[in-house]
């Protein structure tokens, strides 16, 4: 049943020689585990789509990754958080509009990643 989530993910994370073992693989599952500069967290969950292993992972120099990997092997990339506030100068207020925007949308992401048990801050 967990078999192409388990080969998917192992290729997904084999720069960093992260496997999911089929000990790990149950519903309700969560894990975290840090190798090599990326810090990554996982959850074994299920929805209409069907079984899947939801991660999210920040690298040291790559970044954030977000998504989920189902039973049926398709996958799924879902939003991270952002790092930098994207502006126009020439237009008036327009730092300040964009400030309250990556605020209001990383506190949002934030909050439901720590409901989910995939970030701990």
């Amino acid at each position: 049943m967990y078999r192409s989530i388990k080969e998917i993910f192992s290729r997904k994370f084999a720069s960093w020689a992260i496997t999911v073992s089929d000990e790990d693989l149950f519903l309700g599952n969560k894990k975290r585990i840090s190798k090599k500069g990326l810090h990554l967290s996982w959850i074994i969950q299920e929805n209409e789509k069907g079984i899947y292993i939801e991660y999210y992972g920040i690298h040291d120099r790559r970044g954030h990754l977000h998504g989920r990997i189902y039973n049926n092997g398709s996958e799924e990339d879902l939003e991270i958080l952002k790092g930098y506030v994207a502006y126009s100068p020439n237009i008036p207020g327009d730092r300040e509009k964009r400030t309250r925007e990556f605020e209001s949308y990383n506190k949002k992401l934030m909050r439901e990643l720590k409901q989910k048990g995939l970030i701990e801050y």
